[in-house]
């Protein structure tokens, strides 16, 4: 067959900006498949609290908000959704309960970040699936096991992660959103041996890896696009004479595999900061890096031929 387009982006975090951006490069460029690989769910709850007629109060990154006016809480709710976060408006007694009981906090947050994806994915059904483009949507290591649940409720959209989906005729997409261990220990988070016992289970999908796509959540060690700043015992950055230091963090495992299997293309995110391309013998790697706090959308587009990457670009909006 002829050339497939496809469109890869990663780390959304909840960024509403992000993720909507995300869709319409995919009808702009005319990409055939979309595909997202992983960390899709912001890292916070931020209350707005009713105190009182019309009046509202709430903090982003520690700067007071006191919208009163609907519009104006409507303007900052989006704010919050544009940035990653999840606007909450509550009235008092119901923040001072949810502040006081952590598991009704916790399955609060939850739901917040499964509603978001909920609506991503309706929204993703409606403007892609008439046009007969196709969306695969991955979580990533930060991300719940309730994140797939959702993405299940959507008989048009695919989670690769360990499935096997046939993006055209010639091109296989296998996935997987596990990383290794981070100081965070987020939720599918891995201990080297167990990450390669992962990926083998994946590779072992494929029946050409070399004409095969894999979106592997976290890239190869020291290739590169794995780099980002060094963090003492307290996660704090490391700086000496004045230079933030800076380390490869990717996993060896992922390298292993892509030195022995060498699939035509992965697509790797993680590390925001280390956008970028790299071969590791015949195999693309690309990660796509992430600016979702700013709203920005960062993404690849790859044009796939049989046998080949006819083309890639790292786009930013």
């Amino acid at each position: 067959m002829g050339m497939t387009r496809v469109l890869f982006a990663t780390d959304f975090h909840g960024s509403e900006a992000f993720f909507r951006k995300f869709l319409a490069a995919g009808l702009q460029y005319k990409a055939q498949a979309l595909i997202v690989g992983g960390d899709v769910t912001g890292k916070a709850m931020i209350p707005i609290v009713h105190k009182g007629g019309g009046r509202y109060e709430g903090f982003l990154f520690n700067r007071r908000e006191q919208p009163s006016t609907p519009a104006e809480l409507e303007k900052l709710k989006q704010t919050i959704s544009n940035v990653g976060f999840y606007p909450l408006v509550l009235e008092q007694d119901e923040a001072d309960a949810l502040e006081a009981d952590a598991s009704k906090m916790s399955a609060r947050f939850e739901r917040a970040m499964c509603d978001r994806v909920r609506q991503w994915l309706t929204l993703a059904d409606e403007k892609l699936t008439p046009q007969g483009i196709k969306l695969y949507f991955m979580p990533g290591n930060d991300d719940l096991q309730s994140i797939d649940r959702v993405i299940d409720e959507f008989p048009s959209v695919g989670n690769p992660d360990h499935k096997r989906f046939m993006l055209d005729d010639d091109h296989e997409l296998v996935g997987l959103s596990n990383a290794n261990m981070t100081p965070w220990r987020c939720a599918r988070d891995l201990e080297e041996d167990a990450l390669e016992a992962r990926l083998e289970q994946v590779a072992a999908l494929l029946e050409r890896p070399a004409t095969a796509v894999m979106a592997l959540h976290v890239p190869p060690y020291d290739s590169g696009i794995d780099v980002c700043p060094e963090l003492d015992e307290n996660l704090k950055i490391v700086a000496r004479g004045g230079q933030v230091m800076t380390k490869p963090v990717g996993s060896p495992a992922v390298r292993r595999l892509i030195e022995r299997v060498q699939p035509m293309v992965t697509l790797h995110g993680h590390i925001h900061e280390a956008p970028g391309h790299t071969r590791i013998g015949r195999t693309l790697c690309i990660n796509a890096g992430s600016e979702y706090a700013e709203g920005i959308m960062k993404a690849a587009i790859l044009n796939l031929e049989r046998d080949k990457v006819k083309g890639h670009m790292l786009i930013s909006a």
